[in-house]
């Protein structure tokens, strides 16, 4: 196997592995009850909450659902082909491509942020886990 091939397995299987490591802890994170441990933390959910709900909707062939957990739920695709072959893309298209999709997600996250009626996204920092050892510290 030539050097080459042997570089872009080991990137592909690392970037396999990656993502296992991921599930997997996310995985153990649900079956404590924890789900995900930004939001656990602090009250406020990411850009990607709703990910892996969507998902699981789309597992299930519900993808009304797999909008509404997330609208960009099939962006990770495109993501971590163009992570997994970066090296064969140009580095200007790359680096665009990049600021386009982090880009989308924050346009998406602020307008799931400010629908008040959006129990997906949420803004609730004194139900996560800092805001409450606050609250049991301070007495409020």
């Amino acid at each position: 196997m030539e050097h080459k091939d042997r570089s872009n397995f080991k990137r592909i299987r690392d970037a396999i592995a990656a993502v296992a490591a991921i599930a997997l802890l996310y995985a153990v994170l649900s079956l404590a009850g924890i789900g995900c441990p930004i939001k656990y933390c602090t009250g406020v959910s990411c850009p990607g909450c709703g990910m892996t709900r969507a998902w699981h909707a789309v597992l299930h062939l519900n993808f009304k659902e797999a909008f509404a957990f997330h609208p960009l739920w099939l962006l990770p695709v495109p993501l971590a082909l163009l992570i997994i072959f970066r090296r064969k893309i140009n580095p200007k298209v790359f680096r665009i491509s990049m600021i386009v999709i982090i880009v989308l997600f924050f346009v998406v996250y602020g307008i799931r942020m400010a629908d008040p009626s959006n129990e997906v996204v949420v803004f609730r920092p004194k139900k996560g886990l800092i805001g409450r050892l606050i609250s049991k510290i301070t007495g409020h």
